[in-house]
């Protein structure tokens, strides 16, 4: 009995203990709410307003959505939110299953999930308002009656509504809100924060926290004037009765354009400082800095505003209760205060009184300054000019530009490694800026860590290491001073010996010299303002971050504070990027040189009349087909004759006449010879262009358009058009509609009707800042807050409100039967509305967007559309160019002047005018395109064309088979100015399109099936440039998901080369000794570029240095090596993997490069041949054979077209280097005119050595016709010693060094002459002293040999007087090595150095006990 009586008071215990945790459980346990997609800031302030230790919140990553059910309420943040269809799925089943959801800001109405009650979302939608009481009583609420807990359940108080205020002051509760500028500044007063005289801040945005800031602003002599909405701010009129110093907008999309008015029109600097929108230890962590949305919305958007100085201010720490917050970082928060006032400093100290440091970058020894597009030393002359009429202290400045560009020459001089001799020299003579070791710590000490410190070290040894140095120990800089003005050139990067790794970054510390120069204009000098004057420099291509910089990362840390001005070329928008972004640099934009004609259709004019008259008898209506041979057979002759067959790879037997599609691509190749937009004479700041290039230029910028948009028009001959547009161009006339439209050839309503599509096609640009801008000037009116007294009685609902994937009529049902209110219905219609509207893309149309619905247009429409508004474009804007064109000039020292004055520089697009007249005028900002938007509608149909283009270009010359696999290589400039058309054409060689969300933005891809393709899905491999690896990220793992789509298609009807193309890269991979899994892994991969974020491939260094190869093997080999790092992911990024680069380039059949700009070509720019021509050797070595080789040509934006390399290359040296009308025009210039004679022999030089069969021998001796034997009597050689002598030092020096490795079967004689002529100039003016001219020894001896003894003699003691090839010890007790031993095997040989001395000192010891005896036995003898 007693045993019973227990057990049943234990079963009642347990009852009793079982129903109190029940109720325990119902009533008083743990509230848990979940948030998806909220930022850390809100975050961060809903965690600071929790009070209650029942409520446990969460942050949710989409990625475990399927844990929603988990929680008590989630809340959905679904601005720009992106989810996969099982992620969405997840979330609604939860919400079927009773979990409470709210889901607000649906940008796509698929995410708008809503499963709360009714009038619960009215109470929820209230407090999410704002506010930390708000948002304290939001959590009471759900606590209360949402998860129904009555323990531990304070009633929460009612929603507070507020008008929206017009500034706010951050406060440790809620922000103190004012609704003018007069009620804010008696705040100020009243709080001791009025500063009389103060400079006036205006501070905006969302995306950090302004108490710090604000607190260290006014600590250091601001007043802040916080705004919530800038655009109201200003619309209202409210700005104006503040005279603002300065605007800094926390950032996340665009203010719009009437805030870029205000700004331009007020002249405020605009800073826009980071968030960096992920915790603070993974960014420090991280070499990317940032990607993807965020950085189009944080950096890229800001831009277009006219933003500098993206600094990573703000970052998420990790609080007590596990959420994230947000804060600023503490040890950047004084630094960028400091910047901000640097800028504001400027605008208030005189002209007379502010310092100025003048980066500029030059070639070794006496070779040229350099800039893209711009001869250097009298633009520099014209700016300082200009600096002096404004009141600057400018003293000492020569009388004129030639004696300035020689004492330029003489005192800011850059030596390579080698030139030992030539080093010392300078110090004693030229006075150099002395840095001694103690200031030089106590600078290091204020700007770089001790870490960074010692990484200078590890690179260069101890100071004052490789660079300048006096006899003392202590370092040198070379500077030219002009009063309150420095000069100075810029160093290398590096300490190896391959200049372009310098140049374009490295992984490793910057030397001491390079270090000091930076810190001695800061801290020595004491510099008010930094400039880099032309495109480009390397300090935006130093370690390590590629945006969103830190303070371990070296241009962050050698700018500092310091306001910066990069006066950068309008034609090279990309590179412009890296340094906006990553030097911090306000961009002031610069002219190209002129266009010009290329005035060689008289060459051709027998070849061209011959190509006419076969024409006319061949589409007579009755041919004769003997007269067609014959006319046929005369065209082969003069084809022949000038050579043209070599660059279309024809035959040149003359007995058998070209097929007719030769002869059409002969016709072609003879119009594009006449019509080639060249380039004049280098760019002088400054200077306006003449007017007959004012001319030549508006011309080329309007004649294509209008010619190629009327032939799509009208149809009709091409040439005939071209000669319509010139006439039109000629004559007077008045663009109105009716002219357009009878030029065009088309009604009113079809000139309406293509301007609606462009509208619509530029309306969807950036459509989600559009939509903040719009949100932000919505003004809000209080309305009536639901009071908690008020609230009915409700029930849970068990399902949702609304839900994706139900049909309209089910949901509505569902949504009575579960009680919703006639309100709630009509909202759940108007949502289901907006989602029937959205259009999904599919395969043929341009998927152009309007906001939250979508417009397709076919392509015909586009295309319609586009040859109108080109016509249009050109025909209204020709007076316009002229009037920019020559207004530009002007306009450039202007904005550098007011850059240098703290103001503000407006923005532009950038790129060729030809291409985009809409840079002109000239002195802007430029900015980038949004790469989340990419490939833009236009951009995919032009990669589609050029696609199938390649396609057939290959079927042409293989039998009609198709390539297997296509390598693609991405460069910034081209991805920004064609908005991602590279990127569309290997989307769809794979076979998959891009999907865009109701913003444009491409956030998916779509399999495009294989009925619809109509072929084989083409394999790829891409390699990406430094620069666009930094802008787009996003974009190449775009490609790397399309790639494993595209290999995972199953097609039944043709081949699938990507799947084969899969399955030979693992077997290559298992080959070479991979395990097969990570074989496996590794068969994918297929985006690649440079090891350890480096920005170039580090080959022309070796490509160049003959002597130092003998097989074209090892520089393959170096180039996959420099080339292998994967790019495809974030979990992948810079992963370096033995033979990974060499396994995707099997099978490859084909190489395409873009060309974009009409400033440069295959042969006038060396970065082609190092990427094109690298991926070239690459392939060949790794395949076999000599792939195809295609450039994308992008430069005319009418008629995009893909070209054989040979076939560019010819029409380019035919056009300019060859052209006699070319050279006299570039003879006009200067040095760096001169200079670009020697870069294009160079790169031939290149390009001979990495593509062998694109360069003939026949070119090599038209180059030695035209420079050497001057066949066209142009005077070249007087011209080169009159101008620049080391240009054609470094002319001969490379034809001479081709012909030594067998590239160039040059006669005896043409050996002879260039030996003579080489050896003569440098007898005359000394060594330059470039590698080719002073760092080859096996050159050096083989020019030797050329020449008789006496000349030979004086040739190696001039050189060796350069290099001080006598061996003796430095201060350090090295010996220095001789001309066989290379700088760069100097630096990674270091440690054998060690060896090497002690060999010698063996031989040494030798040498002397020989001596000694011989010298014993002489005297007992």
């Amino acid at each position: 009995m007693k045993k019973k009586h227990i057990i049943l008071s234990a079963i009642a215990g347990a009852a009793l203990l079982g129903a109190c945790a029940a109720g325990w459980h119902i009533k008083a346990s743990s509230t848990r709410i979940a948030f998806v997609n909220y930022q850390a800031i809100a975050l961060g302030q809903i965690s600071k307003a929790n009070d209650n230790s029942s409520v446990k919140i969460s942050e949710l990553p989409v990625e475990r959505l399927d844990e929603a059910g988990h929680y008590d309420m989630v809340f959905v943040n679904a601005m720009g939110l992106r989810v996969t269809d099982e992620q969405r799925q997840a979330l609604v089943e939860a919400a079927e299953n009773g979990t409470p959801v709210l889901t607000t800001a649906a940008t796509n109405p698929q995410n708008s999930i809503v499963s709360v009650d009714s009038v619960d979302y009215v109470y929820l939608s209230q407090y999410l308002t704002g506010g930390r009481a708000n948002y304290r009583n939001m959590l009471r609420y759900v606590r209360r009656f949402i998860d129904g807990k009555s323990i531990f359940a304070p009633a929460p108080a009612d929603p507070q509504l507020s008008a929206s205020s017009l500034l706010y002051y951050p406060s440790d509760n809620d922000d103190l809100n004012f609704a003018s500028v007069a009620e804010y500044e008696t705040f100020l007063r009243r709080t001791g924060r009025w500063k009389e005289g103060a400079p006036r801040i205006v501070l905006t945005g969302q995306m950090g926290v302004p108490d710090s800031l604000v607190a260290v602003l006014e600590r250091t002599g601001n007043m802040v004037y916080p705004v919530n909405s800038i655009q109201l701010f200003i619309k209202e009129g409210h700005a104006d009765s503040v005279t603002v110093s300065a605007m800094i907008n926390m950032a996340h999309g665009r203010m719009g354009d009437m805030v870029v008015d205000y700004l331009g029109k007020n002249n405020i600097p605009l800073f826009a400082p980071l968030n960096v929108n992920r915790d603070y230890d993974e960014w420090m962590a991280d070499n990317m800095g940032m990607n993807g949305g965020f950085l189009s919305q944080s950096v890229v958007t800001p831009e277009i505003d006219g933003a500098v100085r993206p600094y990573a201010l703000f970052a998420h720490f990790n609080g007590e209760d596990g959420l994230p917050y947000v804060d600023a970082i503490p040890d950047r928060l004084d630094s960028f205060v400091a910047t901000v006032n640097a800028y504001v400093g400027l605008q208030r100290k005189p002209a007379h009184d502010k310092r100025v440091a003048i980066f500029y970058f030059k070639g070794p020894g006496q070779n040229a300054l350099v800039a893209e597009g711009m001869e250097v030393a009298p633009s520099l002359y014209n700016l300082l000019c200009r600096m002096r009429d404004e009141g600057y202290t400018v003293d000492g400045l020569p009388a004129s530009a030639a004696e300035f560009e020689k004492m330029l020459s003489e005192k800011g001089r850059v030596f390579n490694d080698y030139a030992v001799g030539a080093k010392s020299e300078f110090v004693r003579d030229m006075n150099p800026e002395i840095v001694g070791r103690d200031a030089y710590e106590q600078w290091c000490a204020g700007a770089l860590s001790a870490e960074m410190r010692a990484e200078i070290d590890a690179v260069d040894g101890a100071f004052p290491g490789h660079g300048l140095a006096d006899e003392a120990g202590n370092l040198a800089l070379a500077r030219l001073r002009f009063g309150n003005v420095v000069l100075i050139p810029q160093t290398a990067a590096g300490v190896s010996g391959d200049d372009f790794k310098m140049v374009h970054g490295t992984d490793a510390a910057p030397p001491h010299a390079y270090v000091a120069s930076y810190l001695w204009a800061r801290y020595g000098f004491g510099a008010d303002a930094l400039m880099h004057f032309g495109a480009h420099g390397s300090l935006e291509f130093t370690p390590r971050k590629q945006v969103a910089l830190g303070s371990t990362d070296w241009p962050d840390r050698l700018v500092g504070p310091l306001p910066h001005v990069y006066v950068y070329s309008t034609s090279n928008v990309g590179e412009a990027m890296m340094a906006k972004r990553r030097s911090y640099a306000g961009i002031v934009n610069y002219l190209t040189p002129p266009y010009m004609e290329s005035n060689v259709r008289g060459i051709y004019r027998k070849l061209s009349d011959a190509v006419a008259e076969y024409n006319r008898l061949a589409s007579a209506d009755a041919p004769v087909e003997s007269a067609v041979r014959r006319a046929a057979l005369a065209v082969k002759r003069h084809t022949v004759e000038l050579g043209i067959h070599r660059e279309l790879r024809l035959d040149s037997v003359l007995s058998e006449p070209y097929a007719p599609d030769d002869i059409a691509r002969i016709e072609h190749f003879a119009e594009e010879l006449a019509n080639e937009k060249i380039t004049g004479a280098l760019y002088v700041m400054g200077q306006p262009y003449a007017p007959e290039h004012i001319a030549t230029t508006v011309r080329a910028m309007t004649v294509d358009p209008i010619a190629y948009s009327l032939h799509k028009l009208r149809g009709g001959d091409l040439r005939a058009w071209r000669e319509k547009a010139g006439r039109i161009l000629a004559s007077g006339f008045t663009a109105d509609d009716d002219f357009i439209c009878r030029t065009a050839g088309i009604s009113k309503t079809e000139l309406d009707s293509a301007r609606r599509i462009m509208a619509a096609v530029e309306g969807s640009r950036d459509m989600l800042s559009r939509m903040m801008v719009m949100g932000s000037m919505m003004k809000s009116e209080p309305g009536k807050a639901a009071s908690i007294a008020d609230r009915p009685e409700t029930h849970r609902h068990k399902g949702m409100m609304s839900m994706a994937g139900m049909s309209p009529d089910k949901a509505l049902a569902m949504a009575r039967k579960m009680g919703a209110d006639d309100e709630a219905i009509k909202k759940m219609e108007a949502a289901m509305k907006r989602k029937q509207d959205v259009v999904r893309p599919s395969g043929t149309g341009a998927h152009a967007r309007m906001g939250g619905s979508a417009k397709e247009f076919s392509r015909e429409e586009l295309e319609f559309a586009t040859a109108v508004t080109e016509v249009e474009r050109a025909l209204r804007n020709v007076e316009a160019y002229s009037t920019a064109l020559a207004g530009s000039p002007e306009a450039e020292l202007s904005s550098i002047v007011n850059a240098l004055a703290g103001g503000y520089v407006s923005p532009t697009s950038g790129g060729d005018p030809v291409l985009n007249p809409e840079i002109l005028p000239t002195g802007r900002n430029m900015y980038a395109v949004n790469a989340e938007e990419t490939p833009s509608a236009v951009a995919w149909e032009k990669g589609k064309a050029l696609a199938e283009n390649t396609i057939a270009m290959y079927r042409r010359a293989h039998g009609d088979s198709i390539p297997r696999k296509v390598s693609y290589t991405l460069w910034s400039s081209e991805f920004i100015e064609t908005e991602g058309a590279t990127i569309a054409q290997v989307l769809y060689m794979l076979g998959v399109e891009p999907v865009r969300d109701p913003f444009g933005r491409v956030t998916d891809l779509r399999l495009i099936p294989e009925a619809e393709l109509g072929r084989p899905r083409i394999d790829v491999v891409v390699q990406t440039s430094g620069q666009l690896r930094d802008l787009a990220a996003s974009r190449l793992f775009l490609i790397s998901r399309a790639v494993q789509m595209a290999a995972e298609a199953r097609d039944s009807e043709h081949p699938n080369y990507v799947a084969e193309g899969v399955v030979e890269s693992e077997r290559h991979l298992v080959e070479r000794g991979v395990t097969p899994k990570e074989a496996r892994e590794l068969s994918t991969a297929r985006v690649f570029g440079g090891v350890g974020g480096n920005y170039g491939s580090g080959i022309q260094g070796m490509v160049e240095a003959g002597d130092r190869w003998t097989d074209r093997a090892e520089i393959a080999d170096t180039y996959i090596n420099n080339m292998g790092a994967i790019y495809g992911s974030e979990a992948d990024w810079e992963k370096m993997r033995d033979y990974a680069f060499e396994a995707a380039l099997t099978r490859t059949d084909v190489v395409v490069q873009p060309r974009q700009s009409n400033t440069w070509g295959a042969l006038s720019l060396d970065h082609v041949y190092e990427f094109m021509g690298g991926m070239n050797l690459a392939v060949s070595q790794v395949t076999g054979k000599e792939p195809d080789a295609y450039l994308s040509d992008y430069r005319n934006r009418n008629n995009a077209r893909m070209q054989e390399i040979k076939e560019a290359i010819g029409v380019e040296s035919r056009t300019t280097i060859l052209n006699p009308a070319y050279i006299q025009e570039k003879m006009k210039g200067g040095a760096g005119d001169a200079s670009g004679f020697a870069d294009v022999v160079r790169n031939t030089y290149g390009w001979n050595v990495m593509k062998p069969d694109a360069i003939d021998n026949e070119l090599w001796n038209d180059i030695y016709d035209t420079y050497v034997a001057d066949k066209n009597g142009l005077g070249v050689k007087n011209y080169f010693k009159d101008v620049n002598p080391a240009a054609i030092e470094e002319i001969t020096a490379v034809m001479l060094e081709t012909a030594r490795k067998g590239m160039w079967q040059a006669t005896d004689q043409q050996l002879a002459s260039l030996a003579e002529l080489h050896t003569e100039i440098v007898r005359e003016y000394k060594p330059s002293c470039s590698g080719f001219v002073c760092d080859n020894a096996m050159l050096r001896d083989f020019i030797a040999s050329k020449v008789d003894k006496t000349t030979a003699t004086d040739y190696e003691r001039a050189v060796g007087e350069i290099r001080a090839e006598a061996i003796g010890a430095d201060d350090a007790g090295m010996v220095m090595q001789k001309e066989e031993m290379n700088a760069a095997d100097s630096i990674v040989s270091r440690i054998n150095g060690v060896i090497v001395a002690v060999v010698v000192a063996v031989v040494l010891a030798v040498f002397i006990v020989v001596v000694r005896r011989r010298r014993a036995k002489t005297i007992s003898e």
